[in-house]
């Protein structure tokens, strides 16, 4: 008898298409024995007919005994195993999926090291990819799909303080990793990660990546889409804002239309096309303030005062410096009356003007490059490689670190950034050659609830939907993503929904436990149970790209991101500590 077999003392004794139950008839005879059992183990069942099921442990219960009239010791403690099937044996290979075994079943066995070993080392050897190990045997390297994982959406859930964070640095990390050939030579792989890091805690897992904050991001206001453009300067609630988003849009048109040239005839509001934001605040001052001259001969024109111009054309004399026009008057000889528009943009006004002023934005706003020159159309290709991985130098991480960022304006930058990386693969794969070489993106979102909630509002739409069009669409242009948050329940379902693969930590909110199984694509309790007690850097992964769902102990890496918890007690028993306070209002101030 093999030394994991327990046929002996355990027998089959229900089977189910979901559920196969085993009963140990001896409690001292099994724990005599040097193998043992515990929730998550696996078990190997078997018929004569060499058909074999792979089986989890999800729970025991211990079967009643009664103790016989003629007998002075009561007999053995019996207790009965709850086993969920994962999968099966075939040809000596492991393969999801149940398949059918005679009744009764005739072996039972412990899952050997080599057959747990075997299970994980099923993935295609050039396609591997593994970040932890087996918490069952951490002897065990979990071996991925690296295809199937990252080529499809990932959802990364863990309460405070569950090693999310180093969790996505060890993936990113491995996933990143060069060829020896590669390192050997100094080239660069074609791995292309954006993190949009929310703390900034990612610069020091990443110390060959490129880090872009608040001073380093160029993001000019032109390259807004129209909702873009309208979530930063409109308020939508107010009476007339159906007049500003036309004629905003209107002035933003006519611009764009008189600095692209040639091809103005082309232009749309969404185009990526320089406007100037000073001449669209010069035409709307315009239209706010018009006069309409009704002099007999002026045709009804707008008519300004110093020369008596009429304007036949707003875009021809409206982006140019405010003027003044005639005035009001009801007199046969001068006779003029309020343009359709005439002090309806008095609050409008104001707002692009505070938001012009305001010096927090003007990376967005008033972004100069090396020679203190604005960036227009010509600039685009500099603009994207920023964010790329193609500036100078290259690299295969970005790290947005958008901890400087205005929270007003947060989820404008992010749905920017994300839209342009989406339109630019868009048209890369309409003029890439069939068969050559792809361009694909993994997009991670660090404390994704912020700016994907599952409730709806104006505040968060733009990139609600830049986000959820990658999450339906993304793939086919070789963009993923990666969700990561505390708070899963708060994420819009329908990002999360699409999500394939998943690394659960621990989460102690019941919501979120309750939301997570739920989106599971496998009904496993004996694992997902386990999501309140993971212990840290444990994660529960799930999905296409693993064989088997598990519970693994992820792999220590060097470079950590910054994002460990202050020790309160150990600091409070410290020495008073002297802090500059004036120098850290200077920070403040800036």
């Amino acid at each position: 008898m093999r030394e994991n077999d327990i046929t002996d003392i355990a027998k089959v004794i229900a089977v189910g298409p979901d559920i196969i139950e085993v009963e140990v008839s001896s409690t001292e005879e099994y724990q005599s024995r040097d193998v043992q059992l515990e929730i998550g183990s696996y078990v190997q069942i078997s018929d004569d007919n060499d058909s074999c099921l792979v089986a989890i442990i999800q729970g025991f219960r211990v079967k009643d005994s009664l103790t016989r009239q003629d007998d002075d010791e009561p007999s053995s403690v019996k207790f009965v195993l709850s086993l969920q099937p994962v999968g099966r044996i075939e040809n000596e290979c492991f393969k999801r999926g149940g398949k059918q075994i005679t009744i009764p079943p005739r072996r039972v066995e412990i899952a050997s090291k080599s057959l747990l070993a075997d299970i994980y080392a099923a993935v295609e050897p050039e396609k591997r990819f593994c970040f932890g190990r087996l918490m069952q045997n951490e002897s065990i390297p979990v071996h991925l799909d690296g295809d199937s994982f990252f080529g499809k959406h990932i959802g990364v859930v863990g309460s405070t303080g569950s090693g999310k964070s180093s969790t996505v640095a060890a993936i990113l990390q491995e996933g990143i990793r060069p060829s020896t050939d590669q390192s050997s030579k100094g080239k660069l792989n074609n791995s292309h990660v954006i993190i949009f890091d929310l703390h900034g805690e990612y610069r020091s897992a990443f110390p060959d990546g490129r880090a872009l904050g608040v001073d380093d991001i160029k993001l000019p206001y032109w390259l807004m889409n129209s909702e873009e453009l309208e979530e930063m300067f409109i308020e939508s609630n107010e009476q007339n804002s159906h007049n500003q988003v036309s004629q905003f849009r209107n002035a933003v048109i006519e611009n764009k239309k008189k600095y692209a040239g040639t091809n103005g005839s082309k232009v749309s509001y969404d185009s990526p096309i320089y406007f100037s934001l000073e001449e669209v605040i010069n035409y709307l001052t315009h239209l706010n303030t018009e006069v309409v001259s009704k002099i007999p001969g002026d045709g009804n024109q707008p008519k300004f005062k110093d020369d008596s111009t009429l304007v036949d054309d707003r875009s021809k004399y409206y982006f140019e410096a405010p003027r003044e026009f005639v005035e009001q008057s009801t007199s046969n000889a001068t006779k003029a009356s309020n343009g359709p528009f005439n002090g309806e943009f008095n609050r409008f006004l104001m707002r692009l003007d505070g938001r012009r002023n305001d010096e927090r934005l003007d990376f967005l706003l008033a972004p100069r490059n090396g020679d203190n020159r604005e960036y227009k159309t010509e600039d685009l290709d500099e603009l994207l490689s920023q964010f790329m991985g193609y500036g100078d130098p290259k690299s295969n991480v970005t790290i947005l670190d958008l901890s400087g960022i205005p929270f007003e304006v947060l989820s404008v930058v992010v749905s920017l950034i994300t839209r342009l990386i989406f339109t630019f693969n868009f048209h890369f794969k309409k003029q890439r050659i069939r068969g050559s070489q792809e361009l694909p993106y993994l997009l991670v979102y660090e404390e994704a609830h912020n700016y994907i909630p599952q409730s709806e509002g104006a505040k968060y739409g733009t990139v609600k939907r830049a986000i959820e069009r990658i999450a339906k669409e993304g793939r086919k242009y070789g963009i993923s993503l990666m969700i990561v948050s505390q708070r899963p329940s708060e994420i819009s379902e329908t990002v999360f929904s699409q999500c394939n693969n998943f690394v659960a930590m621990r989460l102690t909110n019941p919501a979120d436990q309750r939301y997570v199984k739920r989106l599971l694509p496998d009904n496993l309790g004996a694992i997902t149970d386990a999501l309140p007690s993971l212990e840290r850097q444990e994660a529960i992964i799930i999905g296409d790209a693993v064989v088997v769902p598990s519970i693994i102990k992820v792999s220590d890496i060097e470079n950590l991101p910054d994002s460990h918890d202050i020790n309160f007690r150990t600091e409070w028993k410290q020495d008073w500590l002297a802090v500059e306070i004036p120098d850290v209002i200077r920070d403040w101030q800036g």
